[in-house]
């Protein structure tokens, strides 16, 4: 009975560490999304505004 009960404990606590390691995760990949998505931001609003009239400059030709 005793060996059941520390087993029950022991996976508990490894379950809390475990949890707690992936919400440490999650949050540095929030972060850095976060981060990355600040960059992009930037890098866009460095770019120059080529569509002034109509549709001129606002499509892409994807054929090659």
């Amino acid at each position: 009975m005793e060996l059941s009960v520390s087993n029950t404990v022991n996976t508990a606590l490894a379950m809390q560490d475990a949890q707690l390691t992936q919400e440490v995760q999650t949050h540095v990949l929030k972060k850095a999304l976060n981060s990355q998505a600040d960059a992009v931001a930037t890098l866009m609003q460095s770019l120059p505004v080529l569509a002034i009239d109509g549709t001129l400059g606002s499509r892409v030709n994807t054929h090659a």
